[in-house]
Parts: structure tokens; C-alpha cells; sequence
């Protein structure tokens, strides 16, 4: 009992330091590192109900980041708020018992909080850590080098509905003794029609992410510098193909894919093929496990699965297209005269949600992965998240028919003939 009492008085206390660094900013001594506290929502009675305060850093609490846009997301709404010279965003009158979450981009790290609920009295204050560039070491000896993504190195993916996340876990290896910068700058171009694509919280502070591109910037210290990030890639149909080059040499090629039915895993890479169930790996799910040798770099790793869940879609194709013709004529009678401008705005607002959609996703399936999620809050979210994406692409769709100008009949017609090639193929 003493112990537990202990450990209880030692975690509030922990709380009421943590609370106090983020309200004054300072400690007189023994300063934690505030990358530890990062993303961490800690609740404030002392701020109005509702209120939610983001304190944005570069690497210490003096580096405040000012005029910097931050993002909070409740439900499907996003609220951006930029952060005034104390570094701080302040989002007010939240609905109490709402679950949110804070994010911002800095020096293209994308920096995320944990999901969180409103109180019902006071408060959230959060803070948010990027890398303090300014105070690298610039004494470091640096040599030209080459560097390699390490045996560890794995390419993931999980099912979605309709789609898949693919995560790529890689390990950037430095095997001499000194740092290194290599000739050709670390970067992966995800495959085309990729969604979401997103820097992992466990990856370098350096990795970039620049729309469909991840980037880690030179030098690399001797050993292992982890390179983590994820997309989501939608399909339709039973085969989806997979082709991904890498800027360094692979040392070793594994994929490991979430198995459902009969599902299968096709390479001329692959050499060693193996399903791993719940019996030999734990949890309740089976996964096909494909390895290969050595990979090099600018080789595209190509894989194809086949075997994946899917659903008829020429049902919900010619119900899209008629909705769409409809929508069509009423905007055409009523807004005959409309600006291109407008047009142009909610297509720029609706991609904007939609990636933010499927950025949520990924991170959802790799929380899930993780397991800092349970299985009734994952499948809740995750329902509402795709009914939301479901939602954006039929506006999308809906904007782009009413620009078309296609007859009722050709679009349906056209609708149907592509989805019954697609399934006679």
C-alpha cells in the first residue's frame, strides 16, 4: 500500500511540474526535455471551459515559434488559429466532452498531439517541440559516405475499407564511425494515387514530408537513424500492385501484409513466403510474411496482392453519376452565372479536407497497429472517418460533373460499361 501511495504522489507531482513548465516555461533546475512532453494534453482548471492553449517550440522552452499556424480537429471540423509572439494558439469554446486533437508543421515535421476530451471545468494546454536547428553542433566531423536502409528495414500494410495503409518502417544505417553525408539526398516518392502521406511520430525530427514526398536531410551519426512514415493507397477490385524505388541500397527485403481470406502475395523479389497466425505471432490477425536478398537503390521493390476484400461498386456508380447529372441541372438553372473563382474554392476545399481525412486515417490504422486505441473506439472512429471521406468524394464528384456538362444517359452509360469491364477482367 505504501508503495502504491508512492507512485500515486510521485505522478501527481510529475503532473504538477509538467503543468508548471507549460504555464511559466521555465524550471529552476533539472529541466526535462521538453521533446518528452510534446503532444501531451495536461488539464488547466485555471483556463476558461472550452479553452484549449498550444504552446508551439523549437527544442526549448525560450525557442518560441510566433505567427505559426496550428490546427485543431474536433469531429470532422478543423479550426486553424496562429500563435501569438509567447508562441501560444488559443482555441475557445469547445463543446465540453468532445474528443480533439492539435497539430502543426514545422520546418516540415509534422508535430501531433494525443487525441483528448474537452472537461467539462477548465481547460487543455498542450505543448508542441520541433527541432531546435539553430543549436546542432556545427563542429561535427562529417565525411562523404554511403549509407544503407538496414536489415530491420520492413515494408507494412493493413487492410482499410476499400483501400490499404502502407507503412514503411526504415532503419538509415551509418556503418562507419564518423557522420556521414551521402551523394543522393534520402527520399521516397509514394506510389501514384497515394493518399495521406505522413511523417511517423517515431521517425528522425529531420524527416520532411512535402505533399507525396518524404525527405531526411543529411548528416547521419554513425549507426541508426529511423525513417518512419505512411500513406494510404485505395483499390478497387480483388489485385492492387505496388511499386516503390528507394534513393539507397535496401540490405534485405521483407513485407509483411494483414492477411484476410485467400488473400496472397506475388513477387519475382520474393523468395521466402510464409503465414504467421495468431498462434505464432500473439493478437487475433494473420499476416503474410515475404522475404528477399539485397535490393538496389533506384530498383523499384515491386509486389503485387491479390485476393483483397472488395465490393461491387456499379451499384453505388450509377446511383453517384444520377445524383451528380441531377446536381448538375439544378446549379446549372440556378447558377448559370457562377464564378469560376467559387468553382475553384470549394475544389481547393474539398481536397484540403480530404487529404486532412485521410492523414487522420493513417494515423488512426497506426494507433490501432500500435495498440493506443481499442478495438470499439478504433472501429467507431474509423466508420466515421470513412463515411466522411465517402461524403468528400461525392461532393468532389459532384463538382466535377457539374463542369462536365455529360448527359444523364452517357453518364451512366459510360459508368456502367467501365465498371462491367473492370469485373468481367
Amino acid at each position: 500500500m505504501k508503495s502504491q501511495e508512492g507512485f500515486s504522489l510521485s505522478r501527481r507531482l510529475g503532473t504538477v511540474i509538467i503543468s508548471g513548465v507549460l504555464v511559466f516555461g521555465v524550471l529552476v533546475s533539472a529541466q526535462p526535455d521538453p521533446r518528452r512532453m510534446s503532444g501531451i494534453p495536461l488539464p488547466d482548471p485555471q483556463l476558461l471551459t472550452g479553452t484549449i492553449s498550444v504552446r508551439v517550440i523549437r527544442g526549448q522552452m525560450s525557442n518560441n515559434v510566433a505567427d505559426h499556424p496550428v490546427e485543431l480537429t474536433q469531429g470532422d471540423e478543423l479550426v486553424t488559429v496562429n500563435t501569438d509572439a509567447d508562441g501560444r494558439a488559443t482555441f475557445l469554446m469547445l463543446i465540453p466532452g468532445s474528443s480533439a486533437s492539435v497539430s502543426t508543421v514545422l520546418d516540415g515535421v509534422r508535430l501531433d498531439s494525443q487525441q483528448f476530451s474537452v472537461p467539462n471545468q477548465g481547460g487543455i494546454r498542450l505543448l508542441l517541440v520541433g527541432e531546435d536547428v539553430a543549436n546542432v553542433p556545427s563542429n561535427e566531423v562529417v565525411l562523404p559516405g554511403e549509407i544503407t536502409l538496414g536489415s530491420e528495414s520492413r515494408i507494412a500494410v493493413e487492410l482499410g475499407e476499400e483501400s490499404v495503409t502502407v507503412f514503411y518502417f526504415l532503419d538509415i544505417m551509418n556503418w562507419q564511425d564518423v557522420s556521414v553525408e551521402p551523394r543522393s539526398a534520402v527520399s521516397v516518392s509514394v506510389p501514384e494515387g497515394a493518399e495521406g502521406t505522413t511523417v511517423l511520430r517515431e521517425s528522425s525530427p529531420r524527416s520532411r514530408v512535402d505533399g507525396t514526398t518524404v525527405s531526411l536531410p543529411g548528416p547521419f551519426a554513425p549507426g541508426m537513424t529511423p525513417l518512419r512514415m505512411a500513406y494510404v493507397l485505395p483499390y478497387s477490385g480483388d489485385r492492387l500492385a505496388i511499386e516503390q524505388q528507394f534513393s539507397a541500397d535496401l540490405e534485405a527485403l521483407l513485407v509483411v501484409v494483414e492477411k484476410w481470406g485467400d488473400m496472397n502475395i506475388v513477387s519475382e523479389q520474393i523468395s521466402r513466403r510464409a503465414d504467421m497466425g495468431p498462434d505464432a505471432i500473439g493478437g487475433d490477425t494473420t499476416y503474410i510474411f515475404g522475404a528477399g536478398s539485397r535490393v538496389q537503390a533506384g530498383v523499384p521493390v515491386a509486389f503485387e496482392i491479390s485476393g483483397l476484400p472488395h465490393h461491387n461498386r456499379l451499384p453505388a456508380t450509377l446511383t453517384l453519376a444520377l445524383s451528380g447529372v441531377m446536381l448538375f441541372a439544378g446549379i446549372l438553372g440556378a447558377m448559370s452565372g457562377a464564378d469560376d473563382s467559387v468553382k475553384n474554392s470549394n475544389f481547393q476545399r474539398l481536397e484540403v479536407k480530404k487529404n486532412r481525412l485521410f492523414q487522420e486515417l493513417v494515423k488512426l490504422e497506426y494507433q490501432r497497429r500500435a495498440e493506443k486505441v481499442g478495438i470499439t473506439k478504433y472501429s467507431s472512429r474509423r466508420a466515421t472517418i470513412i463515411a466522411a471521406i465517402e461524403v468528400v468524394y461525392r461532393d468532389l464528384d459532384a463538382e466535377a460533373d457539374s463542369e462536365s456538362g455529360l448527359s444523364l444517359h452517357s453518364t451512366i452509360g459510360q459508368s456502367a460499361r467501365a465498371e462491367q469491364t473492370s469485373t468481367a477482367g
